[in-house]
């Protein structure tokens, strides 16, 4: 019913050099009276050696099949598509002089193009979701000790709940 701006700032560990920290902006809305919505999120994840920044764009439509909001029974459907940039900072593993075959001593990048997509219905205090989120197969800048790297972040996302109030 209403347009949504978000920012989050979290830091983890203060006074620890390379903690965890992440940054989001995210925004969502309806399109006016339509049954469309968009909405996106931009956002900084780094974890020590390892980060991720990343954007999405979503886009959202809803199909109404009761009259009102109040004896609700809709059924929502979203495609949101963004891109991912994937850092391992390798530079510091090394003592200089130092070699090791499974560590490149360099500051590994992928980025990567994916979707999720996903739907949700409600009807009145019930609600069920599904989503598949990381539906390309991508290669990913982490390898395991064969040199093989992760390729599939595929994750399939359930949920169902009722919302209880008191009378």
């Amino acid at each position: 019913n209403c347009a949504k701006v978000r920012l989050t700032a979290r830091q983890q560990w203060f006074g620890v050099d390379d903690a965890p920290s992440l940054q989001t902006i995210s925004m969502n809305g309806k399109l006016g009276d339509s049954p469309v919505g968009i909405g996106g999120i931009l956002f900084n994840d780094s974890n020590g050696y390892h980060s991720t920044v990343g954007g999405y764009a979503t886009f959202s439509y809803h199909l109404m099949f009761s009259r009102n909001e109040i004896d609700l029974n809709m059924l929502s459907f979203g495609l949101s598509a963004g891109f991912l940039q994937y850092k391992l900072d390798e530079t510091d593993f090394l003592a200089p002089g130092e070699f090791d075959n499974a560590i490149a001593g360099i500051e590994q990048s992928a980025t990567n193009f994916n979707i999720d997509f996903g739907f949700s219905y409600h009807l009145i205090d019930f609600y069920a979701h599904a989503a598949v989120k990381n539906v390309l197969k991508n290669d990913g800048i982490n390898f395991n000790e064969q040199g093989l790297s992760y390729d599939n972040l595929r994750t399939y996302l359930f949920s169902v709940g009722n919302v209880f109030s008191k009378i």
